[in-house]
């Protein structure tokens, strides 16, 4: 009877520490994430609703007065029209990038010839520093391809970057080559994760390679490609389409999207500045949930069933 309670005890005291242990290492990432996620998004929210006072050094709660503003330059400032009209070409890229990732990935998954090079070399951009591969990039569209072109036709052809035609065009390339990898990856790894014998069963029942795709291959793997759609959704009003990398703060305007211009915006103003960005910040967001749930609600409907 004593020895077991002396377990009892000890079986107690174990799992006391335990709980201590487990509630000590949580308690830095736990506090971390309240101050720096819930914390600072619970602050921009306030501060969409207030402006800065400069003889005060306060912010001051002036209601809906930011809103009015970002509607109004939604309407009426040309480079916030631009950044609508390119998040939105930048999505549809890089959706139709998705569906073409598929298909590379159903190639690199049925071990192709080459497949192995074609697996390392699309995924290669994303091995190698963001800087250096627009460094190469710049280098290879501004004279590179001018010389070659030159070289063929004899006559002078201006850099892919310079030119206002194929900027915008050019950049948008670099965007879904660079995240083709990913896509290829994580489609890839999907794909191997399917029961060989499923496989097997379909050759025994004569299934082409494109009918395995579209019947097997493709409607086992669906979650993850409505992963990837949703997250495109979602990156309408983040992505700053790597402009950034290649101008720094001083891209065109034609060439602006959502994400950028709130990067350079908030890197740029001093704090009388927050308040706007914040509430831009909200309307983005007020519209961006709703279109991400719609969307996920879509694309599960009407996908395929088992």
């Amino acid at each position: 009877m004593l020895n077991t309670k002396n377990k009892s005890s000890g079986m107690n005291k174990r799992n006391r520490n335990r709980l201590i242990f487990y509630c000590v290492f949580l308690a830095f990432p736990v506090l971390q994430f309240c101050i720096f996620y819930i914390g600072v998004n619970f602050n921009s929210f306030l501060l969409a609703f207030k402006s800065y006072d400069y003889s005060t050094g306060l912010y001051d709660w002036v209601g809906f007065l930011n809103f009015k503003r970002v509607f109004y330059d939604f309407e009426h400032v040309q480079y916030l029209q631009m950044s609508i009209r390119n998040s939105l070409l930048l999505y549809l890229f890089t959706t139709l990038t998705s569906f073409l990732a598929l298909f590379f990935s159903y190639y690199i998954y049925k071990r192709g010839p080459g497949s192995k090079l074609f697996q390392t070399m699309l995924f290669l951009p994303n091995i190698i520093s963001a800087i250096v591969m627009v460094v190469i990039f710049k280098y290879f569209v501004e004279r590179a391809i001018p010389f070659v072109w030159e070289e063929i036709t004899g006559q002078e052809m201006e850099g892919l970057l310079s030119n206002l035609k194929t900027q915008l065009g050019t950049i948008i390339f670099y965007c879904c080559w660079t995240g083709f990898g990913v896509q290829m990856l994580m489609y890839s790894g999907a794909m191997s994760g399917i029961s060989d014998s499923v496989v097997e069963a379909a050759k025994l029942d004569g299934a082409t390679p494109v009918r395995e795709f579209f019947s097997i291959i493709f409607p086992l793997i669906y979650p993850t490609v409505v992963t990837f759609l949703v997250v495109e959704v979602a990156g309408i009003f983040t992505n700053q389409m790597n402009l950034f990398n290649f101008y720094g703060t001083k891209a065109e305007y034609n060439l602006y999207t959502f994400g950028y211009f709130l990067y350079t915006k908030i890197k740029t103003e001093n704090i009388s500045g927050y308040p706007y960005l914040a509430a831009m910040g909200l309307v983005l967001t007020a519209v961006a949930v709703p279109l991400t749930l719609i969307i996920r609600k879509v694309l599960n409907k009407v996908g395929p069933k088992i």
